[in-house]
Parts: structure tokens; C-alpha cells; sequence
């Protein structure tokens, strides 16, 4: 698979890696007549890359496939239905996205149809959905998503052929209330969001009342909520190192003791250095030291992972050590 290089879509791609994000997010953003068309608990994140080098830096490679439910598989609907995800991840619009989401979906079916043998080879390809999720500075989206438009035309010669527009989700719209009502994939979203805010200890609050609705009972939704506190502390504006603390205080207490336990010693690092920004730096001076300390309140080694960005076979080392102390 291609890999994203900005933290946006490291952030995007490891939340849709997860079943219960992805199913939640397709329930939420898929139209109702497709949504009602598929076994939603049949989907599956597919392995292939499909993106070719020219567009390596404007999409990640998310592409899932699901089959049709019974009824539909009853009308002849023998294939899979492909559910592609397209995340623009550039932090300026671009005027030929539909272009480069056709572009990209086409580039994704002629794949699919080389790698049918002899003895396989299929009669029809199958539908794909495309879909952008965008959280760029620049909102509203300011340019056209019909493909038509992308043309020098005139004569209308292209609107026969292509006529409706690429689905858009700009985040900038969705408002905080929606977003709680959404669970997990409204937490991802309001990360999104919300993380090139001044301050991102406002997102911590809206998500410490969010998480009151959640179930933190199952080891995936607390891997994801621990991703996303990853996620805005190694990404976010952080004003305030005292209020991120405050507002830490009040997060559940399944997620609470690791971020509280890296937050203050981050900001100790911080005041010892003298830097405005203890948590951005002490990431950067002190992520073992970090590690260990964490690991001495007992943090599990996933979080400490994710929170110093060390490997996590350097933080299962480092537990070893501890214990043999």
C-alpha cells in the first residue's frame, strides 16, 4: 500500500484500519440505498495498492470491498461491491480533484481486471463508490466536484457523458453536537477537525463529554481512543500545557492514567528546558526517558508506543529492563 507522509493521514488511515471505525463510518457517510444494499459486516480492507506515483501524494490508499446483501445477490449481482475511499491530504483544495478521483478509480479497475486469469476472467467490473473526506484550511471547498468542469467546454460535449458530482465531506461544516451523536467515527472526525485549532485542549474537552456515551469496555475502541490522544498531542497547537492537564483530569479512567502520566512529564520537560511548547519538544528530547517513566506507572506498551512514537519492540525492551531491575 502507498503510505501517507503527513501525521493527517497517519491519523486517518490508522482510525479506518479499524473495523468498528470503518463500519461506523460507512454507516454514517455511505447514501442509504447503498448502505441498505450491502452486508456492512461483510466489508473488507484490501491489501493491493492502487494508486500509481503520480498519485501517491494527493490520495491514500484506502479501498475496501463488500459483498451484496442476499437480496441484492438474488437480482444477478454476482460481484463484490467496491467501496473506495479517497482522502485528499494536501492542505490546499485542488481544482481537478474529480478529475484525479476518476483518475484513481479507473487506474483501480483496469488493476483489477489485469489480474483476472485465462480461467476467471470476468464479464462485468464491479461498482465502485467514491468518496473525499477533506478537512483542508480552506473551506468551503472552492472548487467544482463535477467532472464535467474539470473540461475546456464550451459545447457541453461532456456533461452527456459525466454528470454527477464526487461526494464531498468538509469537515470544517460538521457541527460539535452532530459529531457526539456519531460515536467513534464523530471523535475521529472532530480530531480532524479540530487539530489545527489554537489550541487543541478544547478538542480534550469536547471529547472528555463525548466519551461519557462510550462503551471503553472493548480493547478496539480503547486502542482507537488512545490513538486519537496520540494523535492531537503529537499533532496539535497546544497553548496552554496547564490546561491540557486540567482538561486531561477529566477523560475516563481506562485512558486517563497514560495521558496524564506522559502530559505531566512532558510538561516537566518542558519547564526544565525553558520551551513554550514542553510537550512538542520533550517529544523530540526525551521520548525513553518518557517511555520508561510511563512504564513505571503502567502504561501498557501500546500507548507508550504510540505516545513517544518509539517502536514497540524498543518499548517491550525497555519493560524487560524495568522488571529485571
Amino acid at each position: 500500500m502507498a503510505v501517507p507522509t503527513n501525521p493527517h493521514d497517519k491519523f486517518f488511515r490508522s482510525s479506518m484500519q479499524n473495523s468498528v471505525i470503518a463500519k461506523q463510518f460507512f454507516q454514517q457517510y455511505l447514501p442509504k440505498p447503498l448502505l441498505n444494499a450491502i452486508e456492512i459486516n461483510g466489508f473488507e480492507l484490501q491489501n493491493s495498492s492502487y494508486v500509481d506515483k503520480t498519485l501517491q501524494e494527493t490520495f491514500s490508499d484506502l479501498v475496501f470491498s463488500c459483498p451484496y446483501s442476499h437480496e441484492q445477490e438474488n437480482k444477478d449481482s454476482s460481484n463484490d461491491a467496491k467501496v473506495i475511499l479517497l482522502v485528499e491530504h494536501q492542505s490546499t483544495p485542488d481544482k481537478l480533484m474529480a478529475f484525479r478521483v476518476y483518475h484513481y478509480l479507473f487506474n483501480m479497475l483496469y488493476k483489477v481486471l489485469k489480474e483476472q486469469s485465462n480461467e476467471q476472467r470476468i464479464d462485468k467490473l464491479p461498482a465502485v463508490y467514491a468518496l473525499v473526506f477533506y478537512h483542508g484550511k480552506q473551506t468551503p471547498y472552492p472548487y467544482s466536484l463535477h467532472l464535467t468542469d474539470c473540461f475546456d467546454d464550451p459545447l457541453n460535449i461532456m456533461e452527456q457523458i459525466f454528470e454527477a458530482p464526487v461526494p464531498l465531506i468538509d469537515v470544517n461544516h460538521a457541527k460539535d453536537d452532530d459529531l457526539k451523536k456519531q460515536q467513534l467515527v464523530g471523535i475521529m472526525t472532530g480530531a480532524l477537525k479540530h487539530i489545527r485549532d489554537r489550541d487543541i485542549s478544547r478538542y480534550l474537552e469536547w471529547l472528555a463529554d463525548s466519551l461519557n456515551s462510550v462503551d471503553l469496555s472493548q480493547r478496539l475502541t480503547l486502542d482507537f481512543i488512545e490513538t486519537v490522544l496520540y494523535y492531537v498531542i503529537e499533532t496539535g497547537n497546544i497553548d496552554d500545557v496547564e490546561q491540557l492537564i486540567e482538561v486531561g483530569r477529566r477523560l475516563p479512567k481506562p485512558v486517563r492514567g497514560e495521558f496524564m502520566t506522559a502530559a505531566e512529564k512532558l510538561r516537566a520537560w518542558g519547564e526544565e528546558q525553558g520551551l513554550e511548547k514542553g510537550l512538542e519538544k520533550g517529544l523530540e528530547k526525551g521520548r525513553e526517558e518518557i517511555a520508561i517513566n510511563a512504564l513505571k506507572e503502567g502504561a501498557e506498551p501500546r500507548f507508550v508506543a504510540r505516545i513517544t512514537g518509539l517502536e514497540l519492540a524498543v518499548i517491550l525492551k525497555l519493560k524487560t529492563q524495568l522488571a529485571n531491575l
